[in-house]
């Protein structure tokens, strides 16, 4: 779940941005003596549709930054009690 929200949270941000909004104006309806606004109501569709297109930004960049990448990825390991970091092994 870690791994999931590290490498997707951009997606996630127009979704809590909405979620902030929606508190602050029940707040200031419940103040005001109105009834709340359920929650499907307001900007909905444009928070879902900004963290779609957040999310495809973000897998283009992504995309476009592996692409230098022409050998294969050795992740870090223990070599002789030192920790070796994680590197590129150039193919032959």
């Amino acid at each position: 779940m870690g791994l999931f929200l590290f490498r997707f949270w951009p997606v996630l941000v127009p979704l809590l941005i909405y979620w902030l909004w929606h508190l602050s104006v029940a707040r200031r309806a419940v103040k005001a003596g109105l009834p709340a606004p359920h929650f499907r109501e307001g900007p909905w569709y444009w928070a879902v549709l900004a963290s779609l297109l957040t999310g495809i930004v973000c897998f283009l960049l992504l995309g476009a930054s592996s692409e230098g990448m022409t050998g294969e990825y050795v992740p870090p390991h223990m070599e002789n009690g030192t920790l070796v970091p994680g590197h590129e092994r150039k193919a032959p």
